[in-house]
């Protein structure tokens, strides 16, 4: 009876302010304030879903990384990140583990719920504040606002991926960068990118397409150059301090195995080929949207959202919780086929990690065993291969192919903003000619 009490409240306060104002103004205010109230009812979920030993029992590297590299031996002392110890995060995100855990030391619970209460009470705000990011993005380029509540919030991806690890910082700050593009404002842009490559290297994927669009090369150098110098302002103390350990993360990333990759097809797990055709892989497609871009002149969203499925999809370690860097980019830009195919994606990628990495049953008693998710004859590994391929089929069917066939700006979508040609562009042009 009391769930029921709940629930109808606060049902009455969603209608409530939906039905506020009826200006154009005041429905787009009350349609984000619904849009981040489901956000916070859901992370809230989320929370619970993921908090170790117990809630839902679905997998996080929040409190396993924790429990791995920072809380050693009692938990007395916690070692700082790239001077003391390894972390197979970049610095903004290790730097935060580390503060988190010197919080969850001083609360008076177990230090690892301290930890992890913590981690999702800051995390709540980068997950919420990219939601809004996404929606002002909207509005910037013209697209329907409600495909945010459907492709971004109310999924799968949201509820049991957000909080498998810190992703949230890195995408905020990649959505921030976006927009401050967008804007016209490639400066600030930069910085933005530097974060979030600071954050989790693969978020800053979507500078590379942008820096495709620049228009000149002064703002290509001011793009580029504030990008780089705000990530190596950040990463140079521990290079200084600790060049063995900064060196670490590279090496780690490098000596990763195939995971959730198209490549399993044809590849053994430890193939050292992963290296050279993730490299041949990535050049290739970006060369193609770099040469589609420099003949048939694109929006910027456009080119941003190929350039990081072109990465993604050429990676050799593509994990399910990479898709909220897709998720954005599906509600801002005319991408799937529709919902209910983003839907079985979505839903796809979030089994792989709520069936094969975790114990949801065990709420109710229940365990099982998928067997070794890194075998090839695996079940888990074949939904990721698949998962790889459909990525695939978004990136050449429903964006390269469109893009030559010029039907990938459509009505309302917005994608028909900002088309010009660069300047350096038209110049190279004339003097071909």
């Amino acid at each position: 009876m009391a769930q029921i009490s709940v629930n109808s409240f606060l049902g009455q306060i969603l209608v409530k302010v939906a039905l506020q104002d009826r200006t154009s103004e005041g429905i787009r205010f009350s349609s984000r304030r619904v849009t981040l109230i489901a956000a916070a009812v859901l992370y809230v979920v989320g929370v619970w879903f993921h908090f170790p030993h117990g809630g839902g029992h679905i997998y996080s590297d929040i409190p396993t990384v924790f429990q791995l590299r920072e809380c050693l031996a009692s938990c007395t002392t916690i070692p700082i990140p790239y001077v003391n110890v390894f972390i197979e995060y970049p610095i903004l995100v290790s730097m935060f583990i580390y503060m988190m855990g010197i919080i969850g030391l001083a609360l008076p619970i177990s230090i690892l719920n301290g930890y992890y209460l913590a981690s999702v009470a800051i995390l709540a705000v980068p997950s919420l504040l990219l939601v809004d990011e996404t929606m002002k993005i909207s509005r910037l380029v013209g697209a329907d606002q409600r495909r945010v509540m459907q492709y971004l919030v109310v999924t799968p991806t949201f509820v049991f991926l957000l909080l498998v690890n810190w992703y949230s910082i890195g995408v905020y700050f990649m959505l921030l960068g976006l927009r401050m593009f967008l804007q016209g404002r490639k400066g600030f842009s930069g910085i933005f990118f530097g974060l979030s490559a600071a954050s989790n290297m693969i978020t800053a994927a979507p500078a590379i397409g942008l820096l495709f669009g620049i228009r000149t090369a002064k703002e290509a150098v001011q793009f580029a150059g504030s990008a780089f110098v705000t990530f190596l302002a950040l990463n140079a103390p521990f290079v200084i301090i600790n060049p063995q350990l900064w060196i670490s993360y590279w090496l780690y990333q490098s000596n990763w195995y195939i995971e959730g990759s198209w490549m399993r097809f044809f590849l053994p797990l430890w193939s050292p080929l992963r290296h050279p055709v993730f490299i041949l892989s990535a050049a290739t497609l970006l060369g193609v949207i770099f040469i589609l871009s420099y003949r048939r002149p694109s929006n910027p969203l456009t080119l941003a959202w190929l350039s990081t499925f072109a990465v993604l999809f050429s990676s050799y370690v593509f994990t399910p919780q990479m898709n909220l860097m897709i998720l954005p980019f599906l509600a801002l830009a005319p991408i799937v086929s529709g919902y209910w195919e983003f839907l079985a994606f979505d839903l796809l990628s979030a089994a792989i990690i709520v069936v094969g990495n975790s114990q949801p049953l065990q709420i109710v008693g229940i365990t099982y065993n998928m067997g070794n998710a890194l075998s090839a004859s695996s079940l888990i590994v074949w939904m990721e291969t698949f998962r790889s391929v459909w990525l695939g089929k978004f990136l050449l069917w429903n964006g390269i192919r469109r893009m030559i066939s010029r039907d990938m700006v459509t009505p309302n979508s917005g994608l028909g903003r900002n088309l010009s040609l660069p300047k350096w562009r038209r110049f190279v042009r004339r003097k071909q000619s």
